[in-house]
């Protein structure tokens, strides 16, 4: 009899769906330092844009990608600019594509997954090698947002 309610537990955590969803990490998500990406799905994919820069950032004082090593693409607004690329949902986390680090000009592999206790906070972690920076960020409202866009 334990055995049975044994497995029926076991197999009850099998088939419960995790509880973040793909549609869960769409919007706009606030970066320690001020800086907000906006979070969007394109087909089986999933990008992120800079809606919004710190109030006081680090480089690219003119607002330019001017860190790019493809010469061409350094007059391009940093604002609009997809810096997570080709993103795949699996098992409740985003991976398999890229961040762009506009400070650096340089590109890294990502992971991307939601805390399961507060779904307005997500973990961003650039790998390089077996090196990795994780940031924390917050979901942030429109209201919260819309009239302090810079």
């Amino acid at each position: 009899m334990l055995m049975k309610y044994i497995f029926l537990v076991a197999i009850s955590f099998l088939i419960i769906p995790p509880s973040v969803n793909s549609d869960t990490y769409i919007g706009r998500w606030q970066i320690k330092g001020g800086s907000i990406i906006e979070i969007y799905k394109d087909g089986d994919h999933f990008f992120g844009k800079i809606y919004k820069r710190a109030e006081h950032p680090i480089s690219n004082l003119n607002g330019l990608d001017n860190k790019n090593p493809i010469k061409k693409l350094q007059n391009r607004p940093l604002l609009g600019m997809n810096i997570l690329d080709k993103l795949k949902y699996e098992d409740g986390v985003l991976s398999g594509g890229t961040i762009y680090n506009a400070d650096s000009g340089k590109s890294y592999t990502v992971k991307v997954w939601i805390n399961d206790d507060n779904k307005d906070i997500c973990y961003i972690r650039a790998y390089k090698s077996i090196l990795f920076k994780t940031f924390e960020a917050k979901r942030v409202k429109p209201e919260d947002i819309e009239e302090n866009k810079k």
